[in-house]
């Protein structure tokens, strides 16, 4: 196999269109609060960061500060960004709204690609590798040296979601953890136990199907399975390989194969809303499952902030929470599947030390903001007793739910593809199981043709 070398913006610009799978966001805590650097390295980072920051500030005493442009779709309360700039008042930090929708990770590429006034860019659920592979985002690694950050000590697991080839190109800020919420009221109705946190996967199928049984008439679902890349592998991702052994395509891998049929069963049959129906009419898992049209939904630890949302989702049903499914009895719990967010420079940005300082304070002074936004911060050396109450707080959740969120004695997995052309290996999966899916096309065929094109792009 040829090594990957970097594709050049002609490819993203590509790829801009079509690499839409994002997901909001939050996150693992596996390494708990033993994460948290020593305090030497704490010294000699705090004291770096410190001479950096005074130095820089008394030779912009008399400029006018440096504006910084941040982009993003899900920002926490903006008084931490006011306070940055009280603070710093060499730099003034201004943030710009996108849509939170498909089209924000072509917005956002367009602007790292164009030259344009983005300094801070958010990229999330694995969309990142691809950009850092191409070269639109500066390299860190002179930054992080620099200040004496310790990446697998402030991050633990997160830290991989920021690096490729050794090289980092982001700084995790939050993560998105994966767990079943489910509707305590229609259970209650429906007569059926709640979901068990040891349970398997074939345990869930059959609880889905009760459920749906249940609400047939009333023209409710017994789970949901979004759209997103691979969202049909959450479980198997438990067990699953992307690669061979000698680094080819390996989607034929039993548990990918098990994992594609059980979707298809599962919209077939009726027992949760089609692939194709979901992409008709523009379902989404926050209103579908919020709007009570599922019993249960496998979702990430966003929907905890969407349900703070009492304007926009006014629902009125008591949520319960279960770890996800083992994929069967030789799998150790409690599982989660996870992802992580990062904050990038441009490679274009004009100000890239006044952008690092801003992401600096974002990732290390405002875990309690991500925490209150309904997010998962990254920061390990943050957490603390209070961090889960602030997460759950103003949500229906319980603080014992709120908990498996933080739980370091979580195995977690990702459905991600982590690797080499990892994001175009997920991007021709999902074009081709969509026909699967859609009864277009054969499971055999299916499979021959991923493994056809994802090992073309692999020998490149």
């Amino acid at each position: 196999m040829k090594k990957s070398t970097k594709c050049g913006y002609g490819l993203m610009f590509a790829l801009a269109a079509s690499l839409m799978f994002a997901g909001c966001q939050s996150g693992d805590s596996s390494n708990g609060t033993s994460a948290v650097p020593s305090q030497e390295e704490s010294n000699q980072g705090t004291s770096a960061k410190t001479n950096t920051e005074e130095s820089q500030k008394a030779d912009s005493a008399k400029a006018e500060p440096v504006v910084i442009n941040y982009y993003e779709w899900d920002v926490p309360d903006e008084a931490f960004i006011e306070k940055f700039n009280e603070e710093n008042p060499d730099i003034q930090v201004v943030v710009h709204t996108i849509p939170a929708n498909g089209e924000r990770l072509t917005k956002l590429d367009i602007l790292a690609m164009s030259g344009g006034d983005m300094d801070v860019m958010p990229i999330s659920d694995g969309d990142q590798f691809t950009r850092f592979e191409s070269g639109m985002l500066a390299s860190l690694d002179e930054f992080i040296a620099r200040d004496g950050i310790d990446m697998e000590a402030s991050f633990g697991k997160y830290a991989v979601w920021g690096q490729s080839d050794g090289v980092y190109y982001g700084i995790p800020f939050r993560a998105t953890q994966t767990a079943i919420y489910y509707n305590k009221d229609m259970f209650d109705q429906a007569g059926v136990p709640y979901p068990s946190d040891d349970w398997t996967w074939d345990e869930y199928i059959e609880t889905a199907k009760k459920m749906a049984e249940w609400g047939k008439e009333q023209g409710i679902y017994g789970t949901y399975t979004h759209t997103y890349a691979n969202e049909w592998a959450t479980i198997a991702g438990q067990v699953g390989n992307w690669y061979t052994e000698d680094g080819k395509c390996n989607i034929k891998d039993p548990a990918w194969v098990r994992a594609l049929e059980v979707r298809k069963s599962l919209d077939d049959a009726g027992v949760q809303m089609p692939y194709g129906q979901i992409v008709a009419v523009k379902a989404v898992i926050n209103s579908s499952f919020l709007g009570g049209k599922e019993a249960m939904v496998h979702a990430g630890s966003w929907l905890v902030r969407d349900m703070k949302n009492k304007d926009k989702f006014p629902f009125d049903f008591n949520v319960g929470v279960a770890y996800l499914p083992r994929y069967d009895e030789s799998v150790e719990g409690p599982r989660a599947n996870y992802s992580a967010s990062v904050l990038g420079i441009p490679a274009n940005s004009k100000h890239k030390e006044e952008a690092w300082r801003f992401i600096r304070y974002y990732v290390e002074e405002c875990s309690s903001e991500i925490a209150k936004s309904g997010n998962l911060p990254t920061y390990l050396p943050a957490y603390d007793d209070n961090i889960v109450n602030i997460f759950v707080d103003g949500s229906p959740l319980a603080v014992e739910d709120g908990q498996k969120f933080f739980d370091s004695n979580v195995k977690l997995s990702t459905n991600k593809v982590i690797g080499n052309h990892g994001a175009e290996y997920m991007q021709i999966t999902k074009e081709e199981a969509e026909q699967y899916f859609n009864g277009e096309k054969s499971l055999e065929d299916t499979l021959d043709t991923i493994e056809k094109r994802v090992n073309e792009i692999l020998e490149k």
